[in-house]
């Protein structure tokens, strides 16, 4: 379970950096898509997870993740709804910071999941140390 966790989290790892470094190249269109993939990939990650980050004692960390993830989301979606109702500048400033955001949100999810495998890790080495023979 644990090489599954390093794939996934080396992936997650990899597809932020990939997002981050298309903005010179792709502007908004490289950077949507790009967060749009880390979102559901780290939306179905972080389910899975949840259970495993609340039993470590990162609980707090990933009630965290979920809150600024859910207002994140609820943001976005309040901008779509309400469109034609806003002034075009204040869509812009509230599209932006909740991109930055998004990002933030996305790299603070990828440092709890390093420590979270970090420890799952030690417990299985401890584990393996105290049920051998020597």
């Amino acid at each position: 379970m644990l090489r599954i966790r390093n794939i996934d989290y080396y992936g997650q790892l990899i597809l932020v950096t990939c997002t981050i470094l298309s903005v010179p190249f792709f502007y908004f269109v490289g950077v949507g898509i790009g967060l749009f993939l880390v979102a559901c990939w780290q939306l179905i990650s972080a389910l899975a997870n949840t259970p495993a980050f609340i039993h470590t004692g990162y609980r707090k960390c990933i009630l965290l993740y979920w809150t600024f993830f859910i207002a994140d989301l609820l943001l976005i979606a309040l901008l779509f709804l309400l469109q034609n109702d806003l002034n075009e500048n204040l869509i812009l400033i509230v599209f932006w910071v909740t991109i930055g955001a998004a990002l933030s949100i996305a790299i603070y999810y990828l440092k709890i999941y390093y420590r979270l495998i970090e420890l799952l890790a030690l417990r299985n080495e401890l584990d393996g140390l105290t049920k051998s023979k020597h």
